[in-house]
């Protein structure tokens, strides 16, 4: 089960990359350079064709991951007229070297070697033919995901021998969402979340045998009915940073989180803290439902990405930087 609180959307610039003396830069060169691709069809439905094949004939292994398209037919499309193909994917890590065990009886054990551990994750690719730019929304959990597997799976079938290197994937976030966090708003929280060992807290033996981890969850409020603007986040999260509890610090919390308030809608957004920037990352719960297992209404995700490719077609987004 995932937490709904940790579901999100992640988005990408797919960049096209010709070598240095081939003089054409588009989708549209590419798939007339594949074999088998008929020039005489619609080319995007030819290239709708392509993709769905590479990762719809089974498992596609890369590393210690597998993933396929879902056989659940109604949970991929594509649109021609708009040069969109979305989808949902399932895959995980392979289960080498683990086993499952009945809840009720932990004697029995079966090896999960040669299986995969399946999430679902929801995709999204918009690449026009005559551009050499695609955009790419890919939804992930909070844990390990499978989104690293399948851009290298997508990049490199942009890849031909003698015209095109493998394509080059960059993260960015549309401009409402960073207009969202920066804009008529104002800070309702801090989190700082860590896992920390009793050890580290006291010496005192029997508070760490009561229990030997704690996950942490620290948090910080303006209080007063003061409105503090997001504009004060980076400055904030400096101080808060520095203070410590017993031998844990806040600036090594694993995660860092900060909640905002429209002002106008009163709609609550969490966003990610980075290391380098206050930079926020695209949290779906709130935005689109989740069920209680975690996972997201992939019909209501498309029509989000649908709304976001809007202004990052018109170029308002902005490159995130990497970590």
């Amino acid at each position: 089960m995932n937490n709904p609180e940790s579901v999100k959307l992640e988005v990408f610039t797919i960049a096209l990359k010709p070598l240095l003396d081939y003089p054409n830069n588009s989708l549209e060169d590419i798939l007339k350079s594949i074999p088998g691709i008929n020039p005489i069809n619609n080319l995007f439905s030819e290239f709708v064709q392509l993709f769905i094949n590479h990762i719809d004939s089974g498992y596609t292994e890369i590393r210690n991951k597998a993933f396929t398209l879902s056989t659940d037919t109604t949970e991929y499309g594509f649109d021609t007229t708009n040069e969109n193909v979305w989808g949902v994917l399932k895959g995980g890590p392979k289960g080498s070297g683990k086993t499952k065990s009945p809840i009720t009886n932990r004697e029995e054990e079966e090896d999960l070697g040669g299986n995969v551990i399946n999430d679902k994750y929801f995709f999204y690719l918009h690449f026009p033919l005559n551009g050499n730019v695609g955009y790419l929304f890919f939804q992930v959990y909070g844990g390990a995901s499978i989104r690293g597997e399948f851009i290298q799976h997508i990049t490199d079938l942009f890849k031909i021998t003698g015209k095109y290197n493998k394509a080059v994937p960059y993260p960015i976030l549309p401009n409402c969402i960073r207009d969202e966090f920066k804009g008529n708003s104002k800070i309702v929280e801090f989190n700082y979340i860590t896992n920390i060992l009793a050890s580290s807290l006291t010496e005192d033996t029997a508070f760490s045998n009561i229990c030997d981890k704690y996950h942490i969850d620290v948090s910080i409020k303006p209080k007063g009915g003061v409105n503090v603007t997001p504009d004060k986040v980076s400055v904030l999260n400096t101080i808060f940073s520095s203070l410590s509890l017993k031998n844990a610090r806040l600036s090594d919390a694993v995660k860092k989180k900060v909640t905002l308030q429209n002002l106008a809608t009163k709609k609550i957004s969490k966003f990610e803290l980075d290391t380098n920037d206050v930079m926020p990352r695209i949290y779906l719960n709130g935005r689109i439902n989740i069920d209680d297992n975690g996972i997201p209404n992939f019909t209501e995700l498309k029509t989000f990405c649908d709304s976001l490719l809007r202004e990052l077609i018109e170029g308002h987004y902005s490159k995130i930087e990497r970590q």
